[in-house]
């Protein structure tokens, strides 16, 4: 039996542990201590369900289960230990209930990690857990962007046709990422065991350019083959990433003055382009939109947070791009109803920070009125641990070492370069420039401060680069950055 369980987000008033119990039928009891005292803990319905990856016993029982437990925050606003015991195993967490307000500069920051892209058969030198355990100051909030998994990789995997069987294989790709540490192999396991943690999805928790078909892998070619496809990953990602606080498609935490709002842009979106959120996620945007403004008339600081998996300043892929590479959020007919929302904040002077991961490069993009207002700022990080990409890779290295032999070779030849052309994009009526350009394998940390009439926010960004000098190179603090919504 194997023991694994964290904390993803919740309710404001509602601290969730999840459980993951692997080779047990029927999982056995869970007790719970907090501080090394037992806890009461509230076994959410549907209680213990398999995980989805149809592993069974010789009779057909299902072998892996989750379930989800409610408890009561402790009093306490420091980091606390949560320990989870099943049988003789036991696991343990931590975590630290977010503010009702962000601290003021003489305190300590609120910090929030940015971390997206993560591919576990390229952490092996050095375990990106072993980063961001040594993140000073550490993380309040872990925001893990999207491409938890990257359930179509290997893209020459031969992955079955027949569906109890590809439950299983995708299913080994999640075992592998969240019960790493019983496996003795770097995962996410140590990344998630900081909470509250909030998992966004992308493309690759279904497959690359989700939903539409990819030439490259054979299972999406058949109508049925990926509507097979797509429900074992939706049961996964339900039962591994989702907390019940975004079923609906979204999920809402205001740390006044901040308000921020994460969206899923995955999981519904149709392959023709019509739409990517759900009825409930346009309602969410246009009411985060409208509570800002009405904080702003009420005279309190308004400054919003947004997020969804893909970048939001990126030209508009054309027909035969966003279906050979990706379809971006400009393709989608609904987008509208979130540029319309910014434009709206934009007007009224309230300042947006959006974050996200996905392009491979990490970036800032400053945005600013033509008064000279700073009313906007993207931050991206992007990725956490770099995917193969064949043929593209060995070509990339060879040419790098043609250019090293004259002295202009690149530090991260497979990895893209940061875009910092912005001319062609437009949001609002801002003038945008790139403050930072992030190259190599990284996380971010957004380190926040209440001022008056508004925030401030610096952005460490930390290069997991098993390489030192690479590191000491490329990780850099950018900012601070001030935002005034008042």
């Amino acid at each position: 039996m194997q023991l694994f369980a964290y904390n993803p987000i919740g309710q404001p008033d509602e601290l969730l542990v999840w459980v993951g119990i692997v080779e047990a039928y029927p999982p056995p009891p869970v007790t719970i201590e907090i501080f090394g005292n037992p806890v009461s803990a509230e076994l959410l319905p549907p209680g213990f369900e398999p995980l989805g990856d149809e592993v069974c016993d010789a009779r057909g029982n299902p072998l892996n289960h989750r379930a989800l437990f409610r408890l009561q925050w402790p009093e306490t606003d420091e980091r606390f230990q949560i320990t989870v015991r099943v049988a003789n195993a036991k696991t343990t967490l931590t975590s630290r209930r977010p503010p009702a307000h962000l601290p003021v500069k003489t305190a300590e920051s609120f910090n929030l990690l940015l971390s997206s892209c993560y591919y576990q058969p390229n952490d092996k030198s050095r375990a990106l857990a072993d980063f961001i355990r040594a993140i000073k100051p550490s993380p309040d909030f872990t925001f893990l962007a999207g491409d938890q998994v990257y359930l179509d990789l290997p893209s020459q995997q031969n992955l079955p046709g027949n569906k109890k069987r590809l439950a299983q294989a995708l299913g080994k790709k999640y075992y592998a990422n969240w019960f790493s540490t019983s496996l003795g192999q770097p995962g996410l396991a140590h990344v998630l065991s900081h909470g509250p943690v909030l998992c966004v999805p992308d493309d690759h928790e279904f497959w690359n350019n989700f939903p539409l078909y990819q030439v490259q892998l054979g299972n999406t070619h058949d109508d049925q083959d990926r509507a097979n496809w797509q429900e074992l990953a939706q049961r996964l990602y339900e039962r591994y990433q989702m907390s019940p606080a975004q079923a609906r498609g979204f999920f809402r935490q205001d740390i006044e003055p901040l308000s921020m709002l994460f969206l899923d842009g995955r999981t519904q979106r149709d392959a023709v382009g019509d739409r990517m959120f759900s009825n409930a996620t346009h309602v969410a945007i246009e009411q985060w939109a409208q509570d800002l403004v009405a904080r702003k008339k009420n005279n309190q600081a308004a400054v919003g947070l947004l997020s969804s998996g893909q970048a939001l300043l990126v030209e508009e892929p054309g027909r035969w791009a966003r279906k050979l590479a990706d379809m971006e959020m400009p393709n989608y007919k609904d987008f509208p109803v979130l540029t319309r929302a910014l434009t709206a904040l934009f007007e009224f002077e309230i300042p947006v920070i959006y974050i996200t991961g996905d392009v491979h490069w990490g970036r800032i993009v400053e945005g600013v009125n033509q008064k000279g207002k700073k009313l906007f700022y993207e931050v991206i990080a992007s990725p956490s641990r770099l995917i193969d990409t064949a043929f593209s890779d060995q070509k990339n290295e060879l040419k790098n070492a043609w250019h090293s032999l004259f002295g202009d070779g690149k530090s991260f030849p497979k990895h893209p370069d940061a875009p910092c052309d912005l001319a062609g994009i437009k949001m609002g009526n801002l003038n945008l420039v790139t403050k930072h350009q992030q190259q190599g394998d990284h996380v971010a940390l957004l380190r926040f401060h209440a001022i008056a009439g508004g925030l401030e926010f610096s952005v460490d960004y930390i290069c997991t680069d098993p390489d030192e000098k690479k590191r000491r190179v490329y990780s850099s603090t950018q900012g601070p950055f001030k935002l005034l919504g008042f």
